[in-house]
Formats: structure tokens, sequence, C-alpha cells
């Protein structure tokens, strides 16, 4: 997916967190293949978990920019609710993916998650990371999405559906009142 040439790296792989553990990057070297790879593996893993723990796939949402926090009402009558971070907007029309490092209509609170996966790309010598919008489909924001929620060892990842572009959200530990 990632189309950028990447630097070799002579270091030995440190040991692993277990699979499931929630470790953000710390700013070393890595091997950034197997790291998105396995961004996307934990993407998928998270994700399915969210949809059968949470029920989120139909619930009404609202993000709050001042407080950072996603609220979903579910059907249950259940409040959902977990800190977020904007990671970027894709535009289905035009099929441009942007930043929200770069994106005026996010706060800056919000953009901590983005600016973390933008110096991850300046470390890594990966251009998708860094550059303000990248043209591709709906599977690439998901896996620019993926590979943010890795370095930033979110909780998982929300899509957000809008009137206009779709709004990619990693989130942090969920709470659940009834």
């Amino acid at each position: 997916m990632l189309k950028t040439k990447r630097k070799a790296s002579a270091r030995t792989a440190e040991p692993r967190a277990p699979v499931g553990a929630l470790v953000p990057w710390g700013g070393e070297e890595v091997d950034v293949d197997r790291f998105f790879a396995e961004s996307w593996i934990d993407l998928l893993n998270r994700q399915r978990w969210l949809s059968r723990k949470l029920k989120l796939d139909t619930a009404p949402w609202v993000v709050d920019q001042n407080a950072g926090i996603i609220q979903f009402e579910r059907k249950d009558g259940a409040m959902v609710t977990a800190p977020v971070q904007i990671i970027g907007a894709w535009n289905p029309r035009t099929e441009i993916f942007r930043w929200a490092w770069d994106h005026p209509m996010v706060v800056q609170r919000l953009r901590n998650d983005a600016e973390r996966t933008r110096w991850f790309g300046d470390k890594h010598g990966i251009d998708e990371l860094t550059q303000r919008w990248l043209r591709m489909d709906e599977k690439g924001a998901w896996h620019m999405t993926a590979l943010a929620m890795k370095v930033n060892g979110s909780h998982g990842v929300y899509r957000a559906p809008t009137e206009g572009p779709v709004i990619f959200m990693t989130l942090g530990e969920p709470k659940v009142r009834k």
C-alpha cells in the first residue's frame, strides 16, 4: 500500500508486546512494512471487538471538539463515550484524503494523533504520512487510519459519515453508561 521507499534498519527487533496490547510507538525506528501489516490486522481485530461489544454500527454520534469526546446513543438507550482524535477526512466525490493536522475545521487538541503519525512518517521517510492530502480510495483512507491507530496505541477507529466527507477518527478507551 505504501509506495515510498523506506530505509532498511540494521537493528534487531525488540521484544513485542502481546497481541492486543495498546502500546503506542515510542519514537524508535521500526520495520515499516511489518508495522503497516500489523496495523491492518490490529484494526480488523479491534473493529470486530468494538462492533460486537459496543454495538455502534448504527448508533447516532456526536463529537464535542472542545472536550475531545465522541458520544454514541445506542438503540438500547446506553450512552457510549470515548476520547477521540480526528485523523483525516476522505471525500468520496474527489477521492481525496486530507490529514487532520492540515485541516482548518479540526481544533488543535484533536490533531495530536494525526501529528504523531506525521512524525512517524518523517522519521521513516513515508511521504504518504507527511503530504497534506492524498488521492486514494476509501480502503486507502482506512489504511492510513489503521496506521495512525497503531502509532498512537488507540482502542479503535470510527468512520463517521457526514453530508460531505467521511471523517476518520481514532478512539480512546470507551465507557458505557446505561
